[in-house]
């Protein structure tokens, strides 16, 4: 099967709002200006604008052989030996509209689309894929749910749908199980910072797949990254992550109303420099490796990769 890159995606957006959030009761002069704001100027401001992407390189055996056609997002494992994308080197992007309407969690508008600067295999079963892809959008309500009283630790969640998008023919291999899915998740991200230097966290994900109107766990994921972070310093900071997805892998048996079976289907560690480049543009550029690989550890399991996030307001 195929992983889609969100999950990187998710790791450092969350990371970046999981952060504590001080409530401060504003001057009379600033509710005097706030008063005399236009609808539209106080929508403005409390709306935020952010561009996140996520490149991901084939395997470092498949550069060094010149072979741009797979990524590196769907690696061979014990459990599935033949797993292997189909797809060549991909660019994962994610437009973020967040919406501060005076409650706990803001709500969250997130339009997806990949980019593959060149043609994969994959068109050989489908010659008309664009290079630039609608992926879904996503629906839901993110913020801060719990702190402690020092700050310290801290509780992100966001409950959301992905709405299917005009790609609705994306899930039609899948016999017996409809053309078009409808996906819903609970991201969680609790955190604890030791000190101004050193926060570990684990980024956790619950995600359901409805095909048409089936109600079952015909498909469904369970996603755990916990991470190490290290600041080195106002601008930079090492970061270290391992990730495990288990996820029902029978979905033809399920749909028979027969119990789902879960295996582990994805296992990586990678580890990066997180560069603030000015206060608004970020760059995480990062090696990982597959540790299930069942050809052992070796230049086929290593992959390159960077993460890039701009907060445009």
């Amino acid at each position: 099967m195929k992983v889609t890159l969100l999950f990187f995606s998710l790791l450092t957006f969350s990371a970046s709002v999981a952060l504590a959030q001080v409530s401060t009761m504003p001057s009379p002069k600033d509710a005097e200006a706030d008063r005399n704001k236009t609808s539209f100027q106080k929508f403005h401001d409390r709306l935020k604008i952010g561009v996140f992407s996520v490149f991901t390189s084939p395997t470092m055996s498949d550069i060094e052989k010149g072979n741009f056609h797979y990524g590196a997002t769907s690696p061979k494992t014990k459990s599935f030996p033949g797993n292997r994308d189909s797809l060549p080197m991909t660019f994962w992007n994610q437009v973020s509209f967040n919406y501060n309407f005076g409650a706990k969690l803001n709500f969250v508008f997130n339009p997806r689309f990949s980019i593959w600067p060149l043609r994969g295999k994959d068109t050989t079963l489908n010659p008309e894929a664009s290079t630039i892809q609608i992926e879904d959008f996503l629906l839901g309500f993110q913020g801060v749910a719990f702190s402690s009283t020092d700050k310290k630790f801290n509780l992100w969640i966001r409950p959301g749908v992905r709405l299917p998008t005009s790609r609705a023919s994306r899930n039609a291999t899948n016999a017996g199980f409809g053309t078009t899915s409808y996906q819903y998740e609970l991201a969680y991200l609790p955190t604890y910072d030791f000190d101004k230097t050193w926060q570990i966290g684990i980024f956790g994900q619950f995600r359901q797949w409805i095909f048409n109107d089936r109600y079952s766990y015909a498909r469904f994921r369970f996603y755990t990254a916990p991470y190490v972070q290290y600041t080195i310093n106002d601008t930079n900071r090492i970061q270290f992550y391992f990730e495990s997805m288990v996820e029902n892998n029978k979905r033809w048996e399920t749909i028979n109303d027969k119990s789902p079976v879960f295996k582990d289907i994805w296992q990586n560690f990678f580890v990066g420099v997180s560069h603030d480049v000015t206060p608004k543009f970020n760059v995480f550029p990062f090696i990982g490796m597959f540790p299930d690989d069942p050809e052992g550890l070796s230049n086929k399991s290593v992959w390159l990769g960077a993460w890039i996030s701009y907060q445009i307001k």
